[in-house]
């Protein structure tokens, strides 16, 4: 959920419902420097840089069919608004899901949101993410044109892959209609083990367990940066199989200083997901902060995050993909504590070399922070992104300020 305030009224909502009605909106407006913000569920509008007083907002919520399944091929079109609870039963009927789970599913998060945003979860640390598992798709570009990549067919081509160029993209580069999935069979048996382990812990009950070749789907440690918090691990297999990866990866984790790791669940089971804020009346929202860094420099980040929060007088939970070095943090406390944190933490990490980006957060930061931006220093690609984001939308029509003050 978007925190309240972080995009303006919207004074024309358009709904289209067939690839023709998506492309007429925008080629009816090209000339008129109209500022377009596209939305599906909502789950993520407050993620980066609000968006700049947008005149018109394309939702995508009328385009939620399923366009053609092919349990044969094991590939899916779907239209970018279908929901990812709408899909996944429908696949299950077959014994084959699209292989994410989002925090944000739970939010209506829909196939195309989920493609622009890069919202993925747990999982991707065996499976990836939509930029993966995503075939072909069909775009409407900044002027109404309409673009095709891809198909049903797995397999590389020469040129442009503009389906994996929108991950990411939020809506800043072309208004997604259609996807193409690559699916996965669902698993017959799972395991989540859970151990009680500090961050340090964590990082070597990880590289215990993947070094043992198992292959978990989901490796997730939470808790507070200084105290010691929970590691799931979870495993997918056949009925046959999963009583050996179990036992193989308990081995692992003992052999890794962890105490008393113990089966937790017989179906998958991740840590509760960090997605929008909670508001409370009165109360400033919390914020929330992902950072990208080398997975074994979590115990670092930790203890940075650690000291900023007890400087700062902020409350800090963690959630961290310790096999990927993907950590959100949620920040709660005074806006401009807040604030101060996430200048000094953005500071911090990209001296790492590493990344940190804004999701949902009270409007009040960014304004007592005087920027959108996550870190001091604008990143090495941002040339690079300013360049795509001219040849697709050169009059910087759609999503004006998802990017700023960067471009």
């Amino acid at each position: 959920m978007a925190a309240a305030g972080t995009v303006s009224a919207v004074d024309d909502h358009q709904s289209p419902t067939d690839l023709e009605a998506a492309a007429r909106l925008l080629r009816d407006t090209a000339g008129e420097r109209v500022r377009i913000l596209i939305s599906g569920a909502g789950s993520k509008l407050g993620w980066a840089g609000p968006v700049d007083s947008p005149d018109l907002e394309i939702s995508t919520a009328g385009l939620d069919q399923l366009i053609d399944y092919r349990p044969g091929d094991m590939t899916v079109a779907v239209q970018a608004g279908m929901p990812l609870d709408a899909l996944q039963p429908v696949l299950a009927e077959h014994g084959q899901w699209l292989a994410i789970d989002p925090p944000t599913q739970a939010a209506g998060a829909t196939i195309g949101g989920l493609l622009v945003s890069g919202d993925a979860g747990p999982c991707r640390l065996r499976h990836g993410t939509l930029r993966d598992l995503s075939i072909g798709c069909t775009l409407v570009l900044a002027d109404g044109t309409i673009a095709r990549a891809g198909g049903h067919v797995i397999k590389n081509v020469a040129g442009y892959d503009l389906t994996k160029l929108m991950h990411g993209s939020l809506g800043t580069l072309a208004l997604v209609v259609e996807v193409v999935l690559r699916l996965n069979p669902l698993p017959a048996a799972s395991r989540t083990i859970l151990c009680k382990l500090d961050a340090t812990g964590g990082i070597r009950a990880t590289a215990a367990v993947i070094g043992s070749g198992v292959e978990p789907s989901a490796v997730e440690w939470s808790g507070t940066p200084s105290g010691t918090g929970n590691l799931l691990v979870r495993l997918d297999g056949t009925a046959r199989t999963i009583e050996a990866l179990s036992d193989h990866a308990v081995r692992a984790l003992r052999d890794s200083g962890a105490h008393n790791p113990e089966i937790v669940s017989e179906a998958p089971s991740t840590p509760s997901g960090i997605s929008g804020p909670e508001l409370v009346a009165g109360q400033p929202a919390p914020a929330t902060v992902c950072l990208g860094t080398l997975p074994d420099q979590l115990p670092m980040i930790a203890e940075k995050i650690d000291k900023l929060a007890d400087r700062h007088q902020v409350a800090v939970s963690m959630i961290s993909s310790t096999g990927l070095g993907l950590h959100t943090a949620r920040l709660s406390g005074p806006i401009a504590a807040q604030a101060a944190m996430v200048d000094e933490l953005g500071a911090v990490v990209q001296h790492l070399g590493g990344s940190l980006a804004l999701r949902d957060r009270d409007p009040e930061l960014d304004r007592v922070r005087g920027t959108s931006a996550p870190m001091p220093e604008q990143p090495p690609a941002a040339a690079l992104q300013r360049a795509v984001k001219d040849r697709f939308d050169p009059d910087h029509r759609l999503a004006p300020g998802r990017f700023a003050p960067w471009f």
